[in-house]
């Protein structure tokens, strides 16, 4: 079969390589196959094999975006939880819209939450799936993830929903319990990812492991085992999300005091991690992940990031729960960004800003594949590198002039400028468009899906509930 390329041409390229401030201007990429075969000025199309020409004049090309922490399945319920706290969050969503999900609703929110970030730039998302309600909830998700063509990693969730939706006594008899999950999780392991390297498939297996803080150091230690002995590339875990009046240890102590930390695992939000958490990470190759929007609003810190970088860790961003806001991964960018020169500027005048536009594209890119694990396959744009790129076109009104094309991508570029995603070296957003997709009949799908959901769950008495997790969140401020 004869070689496929794809030349564009004539772009803005930032490559995201050395320091992450390279900027090619008057630049070319060709690439055979899924990957960058060249990266440079006046590149001389092949003559032979099927060539696709993209002239990127008045473009800017970026890595495609890496979400580090992504609840997939919550797409059918966007925009319900922004005027929640984490509180509302958990005793609500997780309690009571967790336990409603039936397969097919799991599939089509995953396959619509997938394609949503391909439109947003976004082409790799590690998900952490913690709605396994059943073996079918667990294949619908990996088919949804895999319809889409994102690549990422799928994140095979420990946690146990209610059997019955708002009852927490139910997580303790259902039938699909932990035991019956681990067994599960094996049998997706084997059957959906035979070949779970990242090099060779688009889509890789991991664990989402237990709620830490609701488990024993003993339950914690033993979940991150089971996952490593289910063949996980990645186990990735909540931390440090509630308030103690300042930092507390929590899992990361626990699994270093045990000798667990490692490159594999990969941690969400810990904005209370104490400094030795930090170094624990830090001297493992763990990653950390920060998620701006939902940090901020539901008081679980500002975004560790910073302070996790400041130190050598490997950190990245991620957007959480389509449930709050949306897929705009620029947002986040700016978000992390300004909240952090705000925190470091708030009580005296700097001549400079410590933080730069560059740092947080970055983290965006090459420091998500850092994270993930696949810094040698994806996060910055030269040769040998799959081609994982988002073109911005950049001469409209909200756009031009560009006098800095990362100030550009970062604070002014929306989604509606993003005319091009190649994802493997497939293009699956062209001129604006998403590739291949029914979006009527999808549209109708997620629609009356969500209106179901939110239909069933507005039964639920949640007065039991709400004064269970009231006590809940009290005892772990309390510890």
């Amino acid at each position: 079969m004869p070689d496929s390329f794809i030349h564009i041409k004539g772009a803005t390229v930032l490559s995201m390589e050395a320091s992450g401030r390279e900027v090619l201007d008057n630049c070319d990429i060709l690439i055979e196959d899924e990957w960058i075969k060249a990266v440079g000025p006046d590149i001389s199309p092949p003559t032979e094999g099927k060539v696709v020409t993209i002239n990127a004049e008045n473009c800017i090309i970026t890595p495609g975006f890496v979400d580090g922490h992504h609840h997939m399945w919550q797409h059918l319920l966007r925009g319900i939880t922004v005027d929640w706290s984490l509180f509302g969050y958990c005793c609500h969503l997780r309690t009571v819209y967790g336990s409603l999900y039936e397969p097919d609703d799991v599939y089509f929110a995953n396959y619509a939450a997938a394609l949503s970030l391909l439109n947003n730039g976004v082409t790799t998302v590690l998900d952490h799936s913690h709605i396994m309600n059943s073996p079918a909830h667990a294949d619908a998700a990996v088919r949804g993830l895999k319809d889409a063509a994102i690549r990422g990693t799928f994140c095979y969730g420990f946690y146990q929903n209610p059997t019955v939706p708002g009852d927490l006594a139910s997580m303790a008899t259902g039938p699909f319990d932990k035991a019956a999950r681990i067994k599960d999780a094996l049998r997706v392991r084997q059957e959906h990812f035979p070949n779970n390297d990242p090099k060779g498939s688009l889509l890789t297996f991991g664990i989402a492991l237990d709620e830490a803080p609701m488990q024993s150091r003993e339950q914690n230690i033993g979940g991150l085992e089971m996952a490593r002995k289910l063949g996980a590339r990645i186990s990735t875990v909540h931390t440090s999300v509630i308030s103690h009046g300042g930092p507390k240890a929590e899992v990361i102590e626990q699994f270093a005091d045990a000798n667990l930390m490692g490159p594999d695992l990969v941690f969400s939000h810990g904005g209370w991690m104490t400094n030795g958490e930090l170094a624990a990470v830090q001297s493992s190759g763990a990653g950390i992940v920060a998620t701006p929007d939902t940090e901020l609003q539901m008081g679980m810190g500002y975004p560790v990031v910073w302070k996790a970088s400041d130190v050598g860790c490997r950190t990245c961003l991620g957007l959480d729960i389509t449930s709050n806001q949306g897929n705009d991964f620029m947002a986040q960018m700016r978000l992390a960004l300004q909240t952090q020169r705000a925190c470091e500027y708030a009580h005296t005048v700097h001549r400079e800003v410590g933080r730069k536009t560059a740092d947080v594209l970055r983290m965006a890119t090459l420091g998500g594949a850092e994270v993930m694990q696949m810094e040698s396959l994806i996060g910055s744009i030269v040769p040998g590198k799959k081609a994982d790129l988002v073109i911005f076109r950049c001469d409209d009104i909200d756009t031009v002039p560009v006098t800095d094309a990362i100030g550009t991508v970062v604070f002014h570029a929306s989604s509606k400028n993003i005319a091009t995603v190649i994802v493997d070296g497939k293009i699956v957003k062209q001129d604006g468009h998403l590739v291949g997709v029914d979006w009527e009949s999808l549209r109708g799908e997620i629609i009356s899906r969500s209106q179901r959901l939110r239909d069933q769950a507005a039964k639920v008495d949640m007065e039991k509930p709400e004064s269970e997790f009231r006590s809940i969140f009290e005892r772990a401020m309390q510890e």
